[in-house]
Formats: C-alpha cells, sequence, structure tokens
C-alpha cells in the first residue's frame, strides 16, 4: 500500500528479529499460494466465473453482435478490481481492452474507449497537455468499470470519476447504442454510475483540466492527532487522506497539493515484498499485530514525493486483500471511523491492514455514493487468505447506523430494500434500468439482489 512507501526496510526487519518475530519461519511459509485461476478471477480471488462465453470485443459492432446473438446474462469485465459479485456470469463475459485507446480530443474533453485503462488514460492526456481532476490511487482499473463503480479519490471539493464524466456511448441489451450527455436527463445520470445494469458502455468522455504537477506530503501521527487534523483541516487541502492503525493506535497521514516545482522525485520505493510478509505473519500470530502496526508507522519517514499528477495519484500494489467500503455523510466521518476503531479493539479483530479514511465531493449520479451529499468513504482491508467475514461483521453495522452507502464494487450485504433507503434517487434509477433492459439480461445473481 501507499502508506509503506517510504517505509525503512532495514530497520523494520531489524525491529522483527529483536521481537523474534521472524523465527523459524521460512521462505516457502511467506509465499501466496493462489492455486490455479479459473477462467475468469477478480484481483483478490474472492470472486470467479466459468462462462460458457468469453468475448474480446475488437470494435463496437462486435459488442453489438456479441448482445445479439447471446443468451442468457450477459456480463462485462475490465481491470477486474472489483470485489462484489458485480462481475461474475455463467453465460457471456464481454471485455473491451481491444477496444482502448483515445478516440478524440475537443478542447479539454477527452474520448476514451471504455475498455481504456485509467493508467493508460491518465499518460495519454498528460502526454497532450491535461490531467483528470481527480484520481484513485490505484490506476488498473477499466474507464467504464470505474465509473459503474463510482470510483474516486480524495478531496473534499473533488468528485469521483463519475463526476467527471461529460458524455458516454451506451450499447444497450437490445444491441443498440445511444449517445448520451447532460442533455438526456435521468439516462446520462444513470449511466455515469450503473453499475453494469444498462449495457456496454463502449466509449466515454472525461473533461479534463491543463496538466497539473502535484506535492504528497506523508507523515504518522499517533490515531487521535490523525483524527483531528484531518477533521480540522479537510478544507484546507486539494487532497487529504489517512490510514488508520486501530490496533497500533497509529496512523499514516497523506496530503496532495498542486506545485510548480518542475524536479521530480526519485521513484517511489517498492515495499510490497515486506508489506506481504508482514501481513502473513500477523495472520499466523495475531498477538503481534498491534505490535506490527506500531512499528510499521514508527519507520514511516516525513517525506515528500513529487511528480505528474497521474504518476504521483498512482500506487503500485501488488499485495492483495479484500475490502468493503461505506461511504457516510462527511461530516459524521470522523465519530464514524471512531467507532470502527473501538469495535475492532472491544472485539480482538486480528487485522494488519489500515483502514483508509477520505473525502468526495457530492455529484448528481443517480446512485452515485455521493449522490447530493459529500460523504467520508471509510476502507476496510483485510488480507486475501485470511477470513474477512469476522472483520466487516462487526464493521457493517457501525457503517449502516451512519447511514453509510456501500461502494458498489466492494463487498456488502443490502439488498434492494436497504438501497433504495439510502439511495434517494435509487426508484429514478430503477425506471431507466427497467426502461433500457426490460428482459433484466444484465442482471447477475449479485446485481438481481440489488435490484429486484
Amino acid at each position: 500500500m501507499s502508506a509503506f512507501s517510504s517505509l525503512n526496510r532495514r530497520a523494520f526487519l531489524k525491529s522483527l528479529a529483536a521481537t523474534g518475530a521472524l523465527g523459524s519461519m521460512s521462505p516457502a511459509q511467506l509465499l501466496a499460494n493462489t492455486g490455479n485461476a479459473p477462467t475468469w478471477q477478480n484481483w483478490s480471488g474472492n470472486q470467479s466465473a466459468t462462462p460458457r462465453q468469453l468475448v474480446y470485443a475488437t470494435d463496437e459492432s462486435m459488442v453489438r453482435d456479441t448482445i445479439r446473438n447471446s443468451t442468457g446474462t450477459l456480463r462485462a469485465f475490465g481491470g477486474s478490481h472489483s470485489f462484489s459479485g458485480i462481475v461474475p456470469t455463467d453465460d457471456t463475459l464481454i471485455s473491451l481492452e481491444p477496444m482502448a485507446g483515445l478516440r478524440g480530443t475537443d478542447g479539454n474533453t477527452f474520448r476514451y474507449g471504455g475498455g481504456t485503462r485509467l493508467a493508460m488514460a491518465s499518460a495519454m492526456a498528460y502526454e497532450q497537455g491535461c490531467s483528470f481532476t481527480n484520481e484513485p490511487d490505484i490506476n488498473l482499473q477499466s474507464l467504464a468499470g470505474a465509473i459503474a463503480t463510482s470510483t474516486h479519490g480524495t478531496g473534499l471539493g473533488l468528485q469521483s470519476l463519475s463526476g467527471q464524466v461529460d458524455s458516454l456511448r451506451l450499447v444497450t441489451p437490445d444491441g443498440e447504442p445511444l449517445e448520451l450527455t447532460a442533455a438526456d436527463g435521468d439516462r446520462f445520470l444513470a449511466a455515469c454510475c450503473n453499475v453494469g445494469a444498462l449495457g456496454v458502455v463502449t466509449e466515454i468522455g472525461f473533461r479534463h483540466e491543463p496538466a497539473y504537477r502535484l506535492e504528497e506530503h506523508t507523515w504518522t501521527l499517533p490515531l487521535r492527532d490523525a483524527m483531528d487534523f484531518v477533521e480540522k483541516e479537510k478544507d484546507n487541502f486539494r487532497h487529504i487522506e489517512f490510514f488508520a492503525f486501530p490496533l497500533g493506535d497509529q496512523a499514516i497521514v497523506k496530503t496532495m497539493e498542486i506545485t510548480s516545482d518542475s524536479q521530480d522525485s526519485s521513484t517511489r520505493a517498492d515495499d510490497n515484498e515486506l508489506l506481504e510478509m508482514v501481513s502473513k505473519l500477523a495472520m499466523q500470530a495475531g498477538w503481534l499485530t498491534p505490535t506490527l502496526q506500531k512499528l510499521s508507522t514508527l519507520f514511516v519517514e516525513d517525506s515528500r514525493y513529487v511528480g505528474p499528477a497521474n504518476k504521483v495519484f498512482a500506487n503500485h500494489r501488488t499485495v492483495r486483500f479484500n475490502e468493503m467500503e461505506y461511504t457516510v455523510p462527511a461530516e459524521q466521518g470522523i465519530a464514524c471511523l471512531e467507532e470502527v476503531c473501538a469495535a475492532i479493539r472491544q472485539h480482538d479483530i486480528n487485522v494488519f491492514f489500515p483502514i483508509e479514511f477520505r473525502y468526495v465531493a457530492a455529484d448528481d449520479n443517480l446512485l452515485s455514493m455521493f449522490h447530493q451529499q459529500s460523504g467520508a468513504s471509510l476502507s476496510i482491508h483485510q488480507y486475501f487468505e485470511q477470513d474477512y467475514q469476522p472483520l466487516f461483521d462487526v464493521v457493517e453495522p457501525i457503517l449502516r447506523r451512519y447511514a453509510g452507502r456501500p461502494h458498489w464494487g466492494k463487498i456488502h450485504n443490502l439488498g434492494r430494500r436497504e438501497l433504495a433507503e439510502l439511495y434517494p434517487a435509487f426508484d429514478r434509477f430503477q425506471a431507466v434500468r427497467k426502461e433500457l433492459d426490460p428482459q433484466g439480461r444484465m442482471l447477475n445473481p449479485h446485481l438481481k439482489r440489488l435490484f429486484l
């Protein structure tokens, strides 16, 4: 995780050795064993499918033909970084990866193929003098998948990727293309965060800003101090977030601001190997987890990193995890986090990964977690080889008590009735969905739970 980008590897290992934590653990015991991958599997391995038909579409006509000629449920997939059951089907899976790339520009509006990975799009835009207004810290998602789940970065005045959409092209479940802009009202507002329930998004136009550079500042604080700092300063930074370690009672704080500094910093250190090792250790020796969390922050240096926006936003992550994320009203974010941390301690939940806390601006998209209210997002992670259920079972009731809205690409247990209460425009989305997909061709078991 980005939180470990400045971790002093040698010092950390020395400290572990001093506690006897490394003991008799061999390198073989520290290696991940994912087994044989199925035909399709998501990034963390908690979702899989064996579809009768797996299609890599090379153009829109192939998308249309696939939809018209296939039977059963049709689902599209991109970077496969969602943890919910949003993708799996035993019928037809379609990828737009071969259709990736920049399709055209009009001033600061750039139009991309829906299968374009965010990393590619962001780099292309920067080369032509533009940047996304904001980005998440993982950039391996397809653009169509990212807007389908309202994927976001951090910054109280900055919207998710869905909020940056200017136009899109949607092939509906009857195989017909629709060009949609804000002038199309609810159809457009539904398509900008669509959960893959309206059809297949083949092209997306994004509003960009003139290219900018960022300076990232990372440092550590005691957890209580970090909460107080972020709550007090949330309006004073373009980007602000922190990573809370409930058991270690520490936090890593990160801010980003636009800078005129033209000198790029050296490449961030890759500490994924170390993070993998520590995650495995914590899983096997839960009694050490509070100490490991404290050590992890003890050796994080106060550091700054400068570069093009697309490079500063992105972090290289190879250590897999499963994730639950809810967005609560921004003004209640810290109070909610306090309860979550207290519950983890009270129930003695063994979790090494920190809780990521971010702010996001409001938008008008019908299924957006930020629909007509700015939000505080709490992302709860568990190492992928650990059972995430004990952690999520304790945390989810608290997130729900604060009227939290679940991230569509993350694990949650809500169904249509609960979602309709949380999302004010849920019925408006349902009307568009029933209009464009009256037969429910896009609904796999997970989406049936959400909408039926």
